[in-house]
């Protein structure tokens, strides 16, 4: 068990510098009461370096308030691990409970936000401790996790496919893991992911039955297994449907380079060479999406009227844009949900071998699709 540290006592009011509080610890007291209450129960809070650094107030200025929020039960401190939020809970309780770690990618990425978020929501519904542990590109599963002092742990990949080194650190470790995405089954470790094929096959089938007859699909993201299937889904769908020249539209990006920008520039190179002979595009990514739209205004395209677009993933931002897109859906709250359960089934004792659990996407219809109108030639600026 952890060390608790020490709580002292703390007159109400008493300041820095007297017994009272002075301007700087009352307005420090409003933003940390109002943001710990904001948070839900075994949340980590900034540490007091970090409070220095974001208010420009001093540390002990910074103690001072922190007691006081300790003596109300708003938060605790565990010795090396920092200050997390109560909701009022008790101590003892709070650290009885099960700590998992929510491993993702240090890097900006709406998907990968939205991940985090189910993530985190689904701990505090299952009555997990937690702590985001972010892994840079170029940082190690192995040294990101060091010291997350973890009882169970989620991972959603940095890169596809996973390294080598990270396999045979997840293998080495003595609680139980769960692989997010990827279907780890074959070497043994639990994970959750969507079909990514049906995903494809769900955006092709959708502008068909519009009546799309000439239709492509655009890998904007780096070359990786979870695009590929989506790819392939896709295509495979359209030759189902007697659809034989289907276009793949590569951007070649590589990684760290920006999707939304590689596809404005491919889907620019096709319009100004007068290429633009489909109507229904798929696009593997709904952040791509943007960087297409904006051509297509650009150069006076309508969408939907001429031109119809199909997303993936259901990225927050999605049903915001101009128009809202259409896009498959990945149910990655689903993800956490069962990856919640297949964690507790291990901590429980189930010794059973590994199994990958897939979870069936759906459309969600927007406005970025419609029925094909003009068989001809799209008009253009």
């Amino acid at each position: 068990m952890r060390s608790i540290q020490c709580i002292y006592k703390y007159k109400p009011g008493q300041g820095c510098r007297g017994n009272y509080m002075t301007k700087k610890e009352k307005y420090l007291y409003k933003e940390l009461k109002e943001l710990v209450a904001s948070f839900p129960p075994r949340t980590k809070i900034l540490t007091v370096r970090e409070m220095m650094r974001k208010y420009s107030i001093s540390q002990c200025i910074i103690d001072r308030v922190l007691r006081k929020l300790r003596e109300e039960k708003l938060i605790v401190s565990f010795v090396g691990d920092g200050m997390y939020t109560t909701g009022g809970e008790d101590i003892l309780t709070l650290e009885k409970r099960k700590k998992v770690a929510i491993v993702v990618p240090d890097y900006p990425s709406s998907h990968t936000n939205m991940v985090t978020e189910c993530l985190k929501k689904q701990a505090a519904l299952e009555d997990f401790a937690f702590k985001v542990v972010y892994v840079h590109d170029e940082t190690s599963l192995k040294e990101s996790m060091k010291s997350a002092g973890f009882d169970a742990a989620v991972i959603l990949p940095k890169k596809m496919p996973v390294d080598k080194e990270d396999i045979m650190f997840i293998k080495s470790l003595n609680v139980p893991v769960v692989i997010l995405e990827l279907n780890t089954e074959v070497i043994n470790i639990d994970s959750v992911g969507t079909d990514n094929e049906y995903c494809g096959a769900i955006a092709a089938n959708h502008l068909i039955n519009l009546g799309h007859r000439r239709i492509a699909v655009l890998n904007a993201e780096p070359v990786v297994p979870v695009s590929q299937s989506r790819i392939t889904g896709f295509l495979k769908q359209a030759r189902l449907s007697g659809i034989e020249d289907a276009l793949l539209l590569d951007c070649n990006t590589k990684p760290g380079e920006n999707a939304a920008v590689k596809a404005y520039e491919k889907m620019k190179w096709i319009i100004e060479g007068r290429k633009l002979d489909f109507t229904g595009l798929f696009i593997d990514s709904d952040g791509s999406a943007l960087g297409v739209k904006k051509l297509l205004r650009e150069k006076g395209i309508a969408v939907p009227a001429q031109f119809s677009i199909v997303g993936c993933d259901n990225i927050p931002e999605s049903s915001f844009f101009s128009p809202p897109l259409t896009t498959v859906d990945k149910n990655v709250d689903k993800w956490a949900v069962h990856a919640f359960e297949v964690i507790k089934r291990r901590l429980n004792g189930d010794r059973s071998d590994a199994k990958h659990i897939n979870i069936v996407p759906e459309l969600i219809k927007r406005d970025s699709t419609a029925v094909v109108h003009d068989a001809g030639k799209i008009r253009r600026k």
